[in-house]
């Protein structure tokens, strides 16, 4: 009467020892090796993947830089007519 049975008919005991079972079948391997298997177009794609998360990680400064300097043409003339022209200046540069 110590088993506890789980709603599925199981009990814990038979649980645990399917746990171990799993865990024991579960071979690993070193991370070289699994590199070692990628031909051409998996390195071609592994290149591009790194590419694109430089990119999406340098995206967010740069944005940041550029609306900063906006902001700064906004505040930074003295005449409401040359706003545009002065914003205009600033994104064109960028």
């Amino acid at each position: 009467m110590s088993e506890d049975i789980d709603l599925n008919g199981d009990s814990e005991r038979k649980q645990d020892s399917k746990r171990k079972a799993k865990d024991e079948s579960a071979k690993t391997i070193p991370l070289y090796k699994l590199f070692s298997f990628a031909d051409s177009f998996d390195h071609l794609l592994m290149f591009v993947g790194t590419v694109g998360a430089v990119a999406n990680g340098i995206s967010p400064p740069l944005m940041t830089l550029l609306f900063g300097n906006m902001i700064n043409a906004f505040g930074g003339t003295k005449n409401s007519n040359e706003v545009v022209d002065e914003v205009s200046k600033v994104i064109n540069s960028s």
